[in-house]
C-alpha cells in the first residue's frame, strides 16, 4: 500500500481514518477539500483542481481522501494501488456533521483551507448534500470499484468494528 484512495460521503471519517492510516504507515496524507476550496468555500476551477491532483498522483506514495470533482476519480482510481471506501450509513453522516459544526466553532477543522467554517446554521445544507451523495454518487463510487476490484485492493468499511479491524491488521503487517 503506497497510493491510497480514501472516498466516502461527507463526515463519513475519511479524514480521521487517512490521519490514523498516515500514523501507521507514514504515508503523507493529502486533503481534497483543501484543494478544492479556498478561503470562504471558493471553489476551484475544475482546471485548477485536476493539475494539483494530477501532480499528487503523480508522486510515489500518497494517501488521498476526499471526493472532489467527478472528472478526476478514474484517473485517480487507476493511479491508486489501495481503494478504501468508507460506507458509512446517512444517519450516521449527518450526527457527525452536526458534531464538526458544534466543534468548528471551538477549533477550525484542519482538513479544510482557513476560512472555510461550517457553520451550524447551514448544517441542513450539509444534510443535504450528504444525501445527494447516498443517493447519486454512491451507486457511481461502488460501480468504479467494481471495475477496478480485481486489479486493487479494495477495502470496503461500513461500521467503526470494520474500521478498528482494519487498523489493526494494518499495525501489524
Amino acid at each position: 500500500m503506497k497510493k491510497i484512495i480514501v472516498i466516502g460521503n461527507a463526515a463519513s471519517g475519511k479524514s480521521t481514518l487517512s490521519m490514523k492510516i498516515k500514523e501507521i504507515t507514514g504515508i503523507p496524507v493529502y486533503h481534497l477539500d483543501k484543494i478544492l476550496w479556498k478561503k470562504n468555500w471558493e471553489r476551484t476551477s475544475e482546471e485548477e483542481f485536476i493539475d494539483k491532483h494530477n501532480e499528487i498522483i503523480n508522486k510515489g506514495e500518497w494517501i488521498l481522501e476526499g471526493v472532489a470533482y467527478k472528472s478526476t476519480y478514474k484517473d485517480r482510481f487507476e493511479a491508486a494501488d489501495t481503494i478504501i471506501y468508507l460506507d458509512t450509513t446517512v444517519e450516521i453522516c449527518k450526527e457527525r456533521a452536526v458534531q464538526r459544526a458544534h466543534e468548528d466553532e471551538e477549533s477550525p477543522n484542519p482538513y479544510v483551507n482557513e476560512g472555510c467554517p461550517y457553520p451550524v446554521e447551514l448544517i441542513d445544507k450539509q444534510h443535504e448534500v450528504i444525501e445527494l451523495f447516498h443517493d447519486e454518487y454512491r451507486a457511481l463510487i461502488l460501480e468504479m470499484i467494481d471495475e477496478f476490484r480485481e486489479e486493487k485492493n479494495v477495502i470496503h468499511l461500513s461500521n467503526n468494528k470494520e474500521i478498528n479491524e482494519f487498523l489493526s491488521l494494518l499495525s501489524q503487517e
